[in-house]
């Protein structure tokens, strides 16, 4: 059975060792502390979390997934959604449909499980101001006998609202009143992320502590992956690790789905060479064309050259002389106005100086089609 895990949260066996995140994380929601958790796609910030409140003694979390979040409407109805699987029971319930009566709230039973399922009458707009409300549930249901972590993923999203900066306080109005609760805050765009927490005018301005989640200690992560392999009797040479590496620019994620594929087109007893590569970045290219023929219908005929040029020269200066003759794209203007809109449509990122393809297989994909 392969072993790798991607695109999904993993636990137990499956997480690799980050001993010093795992120790601080732990540390600041014990204490009640506030936090927000920065990093890039796929290095491993759902997980970290997931982890940590699992090995926390009586620890219940609260997760609210803010991904795609357009108005506060759908983010209060988010966060209820995510209260019900605090608690089940009826005593629960009725608390609910007693406080939230204004909200409508309708009570059903997912008919899989089960158990009692809680929505909003869909003809009730919710505004920034029923927060409080829902917050106070989530606060109703915190003891030192059965304490509580409240995650909100990809909190950037929040941002996207109209009535951001009113949601952002109504939030923070009363965060900050449940000073033995810790709230957890992970995004994946450092820019919005900064603007939340690091912007004076922010409603979360130094409302909570930071840790950064970057690529896994590479000794670590190296015994890891090794070990996997293991398991199916095959060996990886030095040169096929760091090729590994390379390609998908050390982000744990992606390094798990192209040892996937390598484990899923190499044999038992095998020893995998850098030769063996291509054929397992064949197989993630026949999963993936369907998204990535999706990017090349939503980009114009300029930016798909500043993209196959980025792939080639990479991107530590696309507005340099040599980048633009190399790319064929003679204005710098004509690059930064594309960088933007690829920024805009996420098919790239801005990390350290430097941009970079937010999927690094649509990058390997571009060099093996030579468009």
């Amino acid at each position: 059975m392969n072993p790798f895990r991607y695109g999904q949260v993993v636990k137990g066996k499956d997480f690799c060792r980050r001993p010093e995140l795992v120790t601080g994380l732990s540390a600041q929601i014990l204490r009640g502390q506030n936090v927000y958790i920065q990093g890039e796609r796929r290095t491993g910030k759902t997980s970290l979390i997931f982890e940590t409140v699992r090995n926390l003694p009586k620890f219940r979390m609260v997760w609210i997934d803010l991904l795609g979040s357009k108005t506060s409407d759908d983010v209060l109805k988010r966060i209820l959604t995510a209260v019900m699987s605090i608690e089940t029971g009826s005593g629960f319930l009725d608390t609910i449909l007693r406080k939230l009566s204004h909200m409508k709230p309708v009570v059903g039973v997912d008919p899989i499980t089960g158990l009692p399922t809680l929505s909003v009458d869909a003809a009730v707009e919710l505004k920034p101001d029923s927060i409080a409300g829902i917050l106070d549930l989530i606060a109703s249901q915190h003891s030192k006998r059965k304490p509580l972590a409240v995650v909100f993923d990809e909190f950037q999203d929040i941002m996207s609202l109209k009535d951001a900066p009113e949601t952002l306080a109504q939030l923070r109005s009363k965060i900050q009143f449940q000073s033995d609760i810790s709230y957890v805050f992970a995004g994946s765009i450092r820019k919005k992320m900064d603007a939340i927490f690091n912007d004076p005018d922010s409603a979360f301005f130094k409302s909570a502590v930071p840790i950064h989640v970057g690529p896994l200690n590479r000794d670590i992560f190296e015994t890891f992956i090794r070990d996997k392999f293991r398991i199916g009797k095959r060996t990886l040479t030095p040169e096929t690790l760091g090729a590994v590496f390379d390609i998908c620019f050390h982000i744990p994620g992606d390094i798990q789905q192209l040892c996937s594929a390598l484990w899923e087109t190499t044999d038992r007893d095998e020893t995998i060479a850098a030769s063996s590569i291509p054929a397992a970045l064949d197989l993630i290219f026949t999963q993936e064309l369907k998204g990535y023929e999706t990017i090349l219908t939503v980009v114009s005929s300029q930016q798909l050259k500043l993209l196959t040029a980025l792939a080639r020269l990479g991107g530590k200066a696309p507005m340099a002389t040599a980048f633009l003759k190399n790319s064929g794209i003679p204005q710098a203007s004509s690059v930064r106005r594309g960088l933007g809109r690829l920024m805009a449509l996420r098919i790239i990122f801005h990390y350290e100086a430097e941009y970079r393809f937010v999927n690094p297989f649509f990058r390997a994909w571009l060099l093996h089609k030579k468009l």
